[in-house]
């Protein structure tokens, strides 16, 4: 009787743990990159030797991804991950850990470095996907999250990764919209699906088709729908439903040394035992002339130079961003903005006003390499920002458009990644 009772109860605090756990990760509409720790920076996500791509690999492919992280500090704290599974709109899919992943479906983060030889001291912690620990078998998007303490309740942050399944091919181009009023500010994205050998019995119920900008995951990305079906190909190419403001090209500084201001650098201070550096000041490009400089869209890399692990060998500094502006705006706030804050608008890079400077700005705390930004408004009660109020919008831009093209599996009830594609804006113009 006494080990019925122990099995029941055994079995019992399993599924009402394992039931809670999963409560708490379907309570999140939707999944995004966040840090939720204030000492950890520099979340980094990408397909091992390709630090620039998005973090997406072939399904039981030859690659992994990189996953690391900072922490300010010399503690080391235990931190483990559980990878969740989500739908084409980055929604817990609701299946089971069985159903989608081999091996433990928790596991600790063991590979870590202390910084060496930096100003500031901090905790790398670094991790291979797929590993021996754990192997993904289902494509699709997914949400790498790492908490404390053994607590999965305590997350301090989540990453978003994705499998492809490649079954689809793409093909496109970018042009000028059709719309006399847009031509010289905006792009258009016209494409098609290919897919001999693949079934696709009811694309309009069955496909999601996401197309995106420079990958900026702030709302402003497209859900398309074919405007032609023909045998094996798909035709998206509705004038006028997929333009982009082209914007403008991101500004960039080259932080890779300390020892000498590259160009849009003025100063690099050392204060309170803490390095400062001080960026050229901004300027309103709304109503200047586009003039090409070739930057990185968006994306910003981790790099020291003199030195050979970025990772560990890379120190941090406070980087000030000044915008000079002859008032306060009030019908909005002004942020710093890319890829380096996960395409986000929040306290840690909004821009205060100066009014004895007559300019915005705002300090980030920043490891050292090669940063890409924008100057971006976002209005009271906007959804997204606004690049072209401060930067100005051109269709000479040179923009990467990312499709992703996934197909719900009804029989085993998932959203699969089976075809992605980039698009680059200068390729025909």
């Amino acid at each position: 009787m006494f080990r019925f009772l122990s099995k029941v109860f055994f079995i019992s605090y399993f599924c009402i743990s394992y039931c809670l756990s999963a409560f708490g990760s379907e309570g999140i509409s939707i999944y995004k990159n966040e840090i939720k720790k204030v000492s950890i920076h520099t979340v980094q996500c990408f397909p091992m030797g390709w630090e620039m791509s998005p973090p997406i690999i072939e399904l039981k492919g030859e690659n992994q991804l990189q996953f690391s992280f900072d922490e300010i500090g010399r503690d080391i704290q235990d931190y483990s991950y559980r990878i969740i599974h989500c739908d084409a709109d980055w929604k817990s899919s609701g299946l089971s850990e069985f159903d989608y992943l081999e091996g433990f479906s928790e596991n600790q983060i063991q590979t870590y470095e202390f910084s060496f030889n930096t100003n500031v001291d901090y905790v790398h912690y670094s991790l291979k996907l797929p590993n021996d620990d754990v192997n993904l078998k289902l494509s699709g998007n997914y949400i790498l999250e790492v908490y404390q303490d053994f607590d999965t309740e305590n997350v301090v942050l989540r990453q978003r990764f994705m499998l492809l399944d490649s079954k689809v091919e793409l093909k496109g181009k970018v042009k000028h919209p059709i719309s006399m009023d847009l031509r010289k500010t905006h792009q258009e994205v016209l494409f098609s699906i290919l897919h001999p050998g693949f079934m696709i019995d009811n694309p309009q119920s069955d496909l999601t088709v996401i197309l995106r900008q420079n990958d900026r995951s702030d709302g402003s990305q497209m859900k398309v729908q074919p405007v032609f079906i023909r045998k094996d190909e798909m035709v998206f190419d509705n004038n006028m439903a997929y333009v982009f403001p082209g914007n403008n090209e991101f500004h960039y500084f080259d932080l890779k040394s300390f020892r000498y201001q590259s160009i849009y650098i003025r100063s690099i201070e050392n204060i309170d035992n803490e390095t400062v550096v001080n960026l050229s000041p901004g300027k309103l490009r709304q109503f200047d002339p586009y003039i090409y400089r070739r930057d990185n869209n968006g994306i910003s890399v981790v790099s020291v130079d003199e030195r050979k692990e970025p990772s560990t060998e890379a120190d941090y500094a406070r980087v000030v961003f000044t915008l000079p502006f002859k008032n306060e705006l009030k019908h909005g706030d002004m942020y710093v903005y890319g890829a380096f804050n996960n395409w986000e608008c929040n306290e840690n890079n909004r821009m205060v006003y100066d009014y004895d400077l007559r300019a915005y700005q705002k300090s980030i705390y920043l490891k050292q390499g090669y940063y890409n930004y924008a100057y971006a408004l976002l209005e009271k009660g906007a959804s997204q920002p606004d690049l072209s109020y401060i930067e100005g919008s051109h269709w000479q831009t040179e923009n990467d458009y990312m499709i992703y093209v996934y197909y719900h599996d009804i029989a085993k009830n998932y959203d699969r990644l089976i075809g992605y594609e980039t698009l680059n804006s200068t390729k025909n113009f």
